[in-house]
């Protein structure tokens, strides 16, 4: 059974190859409505689901580092580190 994190991490995942499928079809068909509408139902999702995964786990892109008053983007095992990441929720 996966525990929140990692299911999180993987729908993220599953969201970001939907967005650059829609991506790459969108540039053949820029005028397609419904998929403009698909590629932005998608891309809410994803920035909910980053934001969650950001605000409970850490970021998960330099990008989405809170850097007000430091650094923090290797202050965790990244979000690919599954090793590291056991490891520190065994401590």
């Amino acid at each position: 059974m996966m525990d929140r994190r990692s299911e999180l991490f993987q729908k993220i995942q599953m969201v970001s190859f939907v967005l650059v499928d829609t991506n790459l079809y969108l540039d053949t068909h820029p005028d397609d409505r419904a998929a403009l509408n698909y590629y932005h139902k998608y891309r809410t999702l994803m920035d909910q689901m980053v934001q969650e995964y950001t605000d409970n786990y850490g970021p998960l892109t330099p990008y989405t580092v809170k850097s007000a008053d430091m650094w923090t983007w290797i202050d965790q095992p990244w979000p690919w580190e599954k090793e590291a990441n056991s490891y520190v929720e065994l401590r």
